[in-house]
């Protein structure tokens, strides 16, 4: 049972030595850290990534602030899920949270509920955004391209060898959309003029 430190600096907070001071006489096994603008070697991993994979059954991680382990509601949730998956234990020292307490599966719980009222409130908020845009006529995905100028796409390709670059720029449409149209069967272009 190993009791792990992970303090990381926000945009708010880049007092980093008051919080290894903190961690170190909580009493600490070891003691990680970050920036919030860096990011760790070439595999592209940070720090908290790397301990929470180093975590075993009740081990425990400290951090001074909850606002230290994820940017959001939905990243702390997943952060807490996980940790609760490999049995590791969460100290916040600021929020007083100590999930090797009785009060700790509450606070699961808790940031469980929590995480599913962000996703329901995003939903939520998307749909009412999408409701208002179709009241005022927009439609929203990516425009009709009109057949002519599939025609074109198709002439310029296969007539003219014109490059994709060439013929999205003279066609104004995307070098995406322009391999979409020329990688088309006859009869699926038939389909588009009807």
């Amino acid at each position: 049972m190993k009791t792990i430190g992970y303090a990381r600096t926000t945009i708010t907070d880049d007092d980093l030595k008051s919080q290894l001071d903190t961690l170190s006489k909580y009493g600490c096994d070891e003691v990680y850290q970050e920036t919030f603008d860096t990011i760790s070697n070439e595999d592209n991993r940070s720090e908290l990534e790397k301990v929470v994979d180093k975590l075993e059954a009740n081990d425990t991680l400290v951090i001074c602030r909850l606002t230290h382990l994820g940017k959001s509601t939905r990243q702390l949730t997943e952060l807490t899920q996980l940790l609760k998956d490999q049995c590791a234990h969460l100290v916040s020292l600021t929020e007083e949270i100590d999930t090797r307490q009785p009060m700790g599966d509450i606070y699961f719980k808790l940031m469980d509920g929590l995480a599913s009222m962000e996703c329901d409130l995003i939903k939520e908020r998307t749909l009412v955004g999408l409701n208002n845009a179709r009241k005022k006529g927009k439609i929203g995905g990516r425009p009709k391209i009109d057949s002519r100028v599939v025609k074109k796409i198709c002439h310029l390709y296969y007539n003219q060898k014109e490059t994709i670059q060439h013929i999205s720029s003279k066609c104004g449409v995307s070098v995406g959309s322009c391999y979409k149209y020329i990688n088309l069967s006859k009869d699926e272009l038939k389909k588009r003029e009807d």
